[in-house]
Formats: structure tokens, C-alpha cells, sequence
């Protein structure tokens, strides 16, 4: 049998476990994926030991740079995105950028030639922005709490938002994440700002399905979507990875996202 598991910090709502073991089955693959709960203060001493004993790993907050300094080769996505969701064989990739790209393709928002503003400028921001450089968008700006020009991304802040938008946005950020699915990103001003110059919003948080954010896309009359299909594309990228074979379409069959819903906590 083989394993293979999700390292974070904080994992109690992850549905990874049911997407991989659906992969599994559609694959006939014998295989387990395990949660892996690791505080910060003992990633360093526990990550090479787990690089060793499992066949291929998956990453998330808050780890996804942290791992570069445990791994061999950083494959070009890793490179590009300057974060790593997946190791396999001492080396690090990003599916994030291929799990974007096809959740913008699914739910048909076409981004080149558009401006994207991306809500966040962590690990997750950073896939997004490599994902919309590769779809030729025409400029990818980050907002930021701390803003300014850094790792060849332009950063603005949240109160400068409103005045320069038009295009895409992104939430890249937790809020409005459950157990606080109330919290929004952006004010209601601004949103009533952004909204009228917004040609589509995706938010990558997938509990709930709809974000406060999202609703406020609703009611513009903006196409929006959630980070469900994301979710699992990218855990058919590092499954194609893993097993160095193509993964059954089937996974993102509408009755298998369907059921994933209803697993969320809040559903």
C-alpha cells in the first residue's frame, strides 16, 4: 500500500482526505492519505522524516515556502509560483496554478487581456499571480495590507482598491472563511465601488460556498464562483504527479462536487 498525506498547521475541515481516496478508487490505486497536524515550532524536525516514509506529500498554510528548504529540486511550478503544495520524490511543485486555472476555465472567466486584482500576497496569491501571467491577463496587482512593490509583484493597499479596480478579483485571503463566514475582505463601500467595474470575482475559500463576498457578487449581477473545483483540480495535478499517469476527468463529475458540499461543516 502506499501513503500519502496533507501537512498544515490546522486541518480539521480539510476534504482532502475524501478526494484522494476518491482518485484512488476511480484508479484502482491501494493507497491511504492521511491529515498531518504539525505545529509550527516542529515543522523543521519532523518534515524530513515524513519526506522519507510517505510516497508523495501535499502542503498548506502556513508551510508552502517553508518547505523549499527541505526538498532537492523545486520544479519550474514551485519556481514560477515561489510556493510548493506538493512534494513527490524530495522535489516540490505547485498544482495551485493548474488548480486555478482550472476552476477560471470551468466556470468560464476568461482573463486575457483583463486586469486582476488579487485580495492577499502569501503562498496562495503568489500561484494565483503565475497562473494569470500564464493566461496572458493584462497585469496582476496585489492588495495588501502591507503594500509596496516586492517579489516582482506590484502591491497596493486595501484603501487604494477602489479608486484604480476594473477587471478580475480574487480573494486569496481566510476571510470570510468558516467559522466566521459574516467577515468580508472588502467594506460594503467598497464592494459597491468594485462591483460596478468587475467583469467576474472567484474566491478561493469553498466553506461556505458562497462568501459574503460572493453574495455581494450576486447582487451586482457579477459571475463569481468558489474554490470548490479548485480544491480538487489541484489534487488531480499532485495525484498525476504521484502516480505519473493522467487522472480520470470523473473526480469533477457535478455529483461527486455535490457530495463533497455536503460534507462541509457548515452545509
Amino acid at each position: 500500500m502506499k501513503h500519502y498525506g496533507l501537512i498544515g498547521e490546522k486541518l480539521g475541515h480539510s476534504l482532502s482526505v475524501p478526494i484522494h481516496e476518491e482518485i484512488f478508487r476511480l484508479m484502482g490505486i491501494d493507497a491511504d492519505y492521511t491529515l498531518i497536524e504539525i505545529p509550527r515550532d516542529e515543522l523543521d524536525q519532523r518534515l524530513p522524516e515524513l519526506i522519507q516514509s510517505y510516497d508523495g506529500l501535499n502542503v498548506t498554510i502556513p508551510y508552502k515556502t517553508d518547505v523549499f528548504r527541505h526538498v532537492d529540486v523545486l520544479d519550474a511550478t514551485a519556481t514560477q509560483a515561489q510556493s510548493a503544495n506538493t512534494i513527490c520524490a524530495r522535489a516540490a511543485y505547485n498544482t495551485d496554478m493548474y488548480g486555478f486555472q482550472a476552476m477560471l476555465s470551468l466556470h468560464h472567466m476568461q482573463v486575457k487581456g483583463q486586469k486582476c486584482y488579487i485580495l492577499g500576497s502569501g503562498g496562495a496569491a503568489k500561484g494565483v499571480a503565475a497562473a494569470l501571467g500564464n493566461l496572458s491577463c493584462a497585469g496582476v496587482t496585489m492588495v495588501s495590507r502591507t503594500p509596496g512593490d516586492r517579489l516582482g509583484h506590484r502591491v497596493i493597499s486595501y484603501e487604494d482598491l477602489p479608486g484604480e479596480f476594473e477587471g478580475l478579483l480574487v480573494n486569496c485571503t481566510p476571510v470570510g472563511m468558516y467559522p466566521k463566514p459574516d467577515a468580508c475582505p472588502l467594506s460594503k463601500d467598497a464592494l459597491d465601488v468594485i462591483l460596478k467595474k468587475a467583469y467576474g470575482v472567484a474566491d478561493l475559500i469553498y466553506n461556505p460556498l458562497e462568501t459574503q463576498l460572493l453574495r455581494a457578487a450576486r447582487d451586482h449581477g457579477v459571475p463569481a464562483c468558489n474554490g470548490l473545483t479548485m480544491l480538487v483540480a489541484q489534487a488531480m495535478e499532485a495525484e498525476r504527479i504521484w502516480q505519473n499517469q493522467q487522472i480520470p476527468e470523473d473526480v469533477l463529475r457535478p455529483e461527486f462536487l455535490e457530495s463533497l458540499e455536503r460534507m462541509l461543516p457548515s452545509s
